[in-house]
């Protein structure tokens, strides 16, 4: 498969472009929930919008440019539900910090209909999975520094492992919550994430 150009032309500086943009993504991200990758279709996106494909082109070379701005900014909303991971230091309740920071992320990707579907796509998509890695080895980084500021003993080996298992098994439990069958079902799996987490942190952490 040749390489794709992935990487928005320009981006705009006039309010009015930036709002053509805004509602372009906003309507891409509906059309994704609505087609899935497959078809998702720049011709139909620019109709949607209410500009011409040309206008679409300016900013986006390709659809996928398109969807990985769309990742990207799904990621930023993650970031925006867990917090300000920087604002722990020692002495806090990392535990009831970690709980708080799973049940905002819960609430979050419940009320966002292109979550799970942006999810999927980074599963099944080679053009979006790199995008995938590197926002999730930004959590790590950011998951890493906040253990090694609580406490956890300096070794980056253990605070990167330690790291990696709590984005992976979070993400996975917070995607069999999101797809219980009942609030109970997924309360039940939040429960046990939170427990998990605290009994892998516990021995690592002060307090």
């Amino acid at each position: 498969m040749p390489e794709l150009d992935l990487i928005p032309r320009k981006q705009p500086q006039q309010t009015r472009s930036r709002e053509t943009m805004q509602r372009v993504l906003e309507e891409a991200e509906a059309l994704l929930v609505e087609q899935g990758v497959d078809g998702f279709n720049t011709n139909i996106l620019a109709e949607r919008a209410g500009v011409g494909v040309r206008a679409i082109y300016r900013y986006f070379p390709n659809k996928w440019a398109i969807l990985v701005e769309l990742v990207d900014r799904s990621y930023a909303r993650e970031r925006e539900w867990v917090g300000h991971l920087g604002s722990l230091k020692p002495g806090d309740d990392w535990r009831s910090a970690t709980d708080r920071m799973i049940d905002r992320f819960f609430a979050g990707a419940s009320a966002s209909p292109s979550y799970a579907v942006l999810r999927a796509a980074c599963q099944v998509s080679p053009q979006l999975r790199d995008v995938e890695a590197r926002n999730i080895a930004r959590f790590e980084r950011d998951v890493a520094a906040t253990l090694a500021a609580l406490g956890m003993p300096a070794d980056p080996r253990r605070l990167r492992v330690m790291a990696q298992i709590v984005i992976d098994v979070s993400g996975r439990l917070i995607d069999l919550a999101l797809n219980a069958d009942d609030r109970a079902e997924a309360e039940l799996l939040l429960g046990e994430l939170k427990r998990m987490l605290h009994d892998l942190l516990g021995p690592h952490l002060p307090g």
